[in-house]
């Protein structure tokens, strides 16, 4: 990229008119115009100021051929950020189901929980009120009715382990 290109990106970045740009070089605006233009080049002493005004080295300011392909490979390109994204997605996603399976297995639990309260008081007042010998006691297995709430405990804590494990692996990876 030429020089004045690059003069001129910077500036847009920075959000600087031509004016201001100006004041901070000590130089008329008109050659900030001309030096973004291409009709001239600024001299050393200007590509010094450059270089501290927008923090970059005179190398990378200067650079105009075979180095800037060779970084342009070590920029993050549109591709790599909707690569990104779709993972970041993915990831959220995941991590979101996994917590979505403790909960409800949590929720389970505390529901088997109070059925299970439930059962035990009805069973007394059943006990206490009937007066004819033929109550019979119909016990409820609630080990049956914990497994529901350990299936969606142990997907959610692998949902979740499965997301740190990915995270971790595209932290160390990148």
């Amino acid at each position: 990229m030429e020089i004045g290109k690059k003069v001129f990106q910077m500036r847009k970045l920075s959000g600087m008119t031509q004016e201001q740009m100006a004041e901070k070089l000590h130089v008329a605006r008109q050659t900030i115009s001309k030096w973004e233009s291409g009709t001239t080049l600024p001299d050393l002493e200007s590509v010094v100021r450059l270089c501290h005004l927008f923090q970059v080295s005179p190398n990378e300011l200067l650079d105009m051929g075979e180095r800037e392909a060779g970084k342009q490979e070590e920029r993050i390109t549109l591709e790599d950020m909707v690569r990104i994204n779709q993972v970041n997605r993915k990831m959220t996603l995941l991590l979101t189901g996994g917590l979505l399976f403790l909960m409800a297995s949590i929720l389970t639990v505390l529901f088997v929980l109070a059925m299970r309260s439930m059962t035990l008081s009805t069973q007394y007042m059943l006990y206490r009120y009937i007066v004819t010998g033929q109550y019979e006691n119909a016990p409820v297995n609630y080990g049956k009715l914990f497994l529901t709430p350990i299936v969606l405990g142990l997907t959610g804590v692998v949902l979740c382990i499965c997301c740190l494990y990915k995270s971790s692996k595209n932290r160390g990876g990148h």
